[in-house]
């Protein structure tokens, strides 16, 4: 029955009534069960930052490749023959 459970644990779990052992294990596989889907968002979410993160890095070397800008300012006719 609690194969898996070990010292401390095992002992608690065999002084507990049959009911409550039942409805600690199911609480305990419920923990799991939502355990399981969060580390599965944690993946997904690390996954996005690793992409956003090589998304940045790649724009910066596109952009430090790029040729400089050049600013052109025009001046007025009227101003530069004052």
């Amino acid at each position: 029955m609690s194969a898996g459970l070990v010292g401390p644990v095992k002992d608690m779990m065999n002084r507990l009534s049959p009911r409550t052992r039942i409805l600690l294990k199911e609480t305990l596989r419920r923990i799991d069960r939502v355990a399981g889907d969060l580390n599965v968002l944690l993946v997904v979410i690390a996954i996005g930052l690793a992409t956003l993160d090589v998304t940045f890095l790649l724009s910066r070397k596109v952009i430090d490749h790029l040729p400089p800008v050049t600013r052109i300012t025009y001046v007025e006719a009227s101003s530069a023959t004052n």
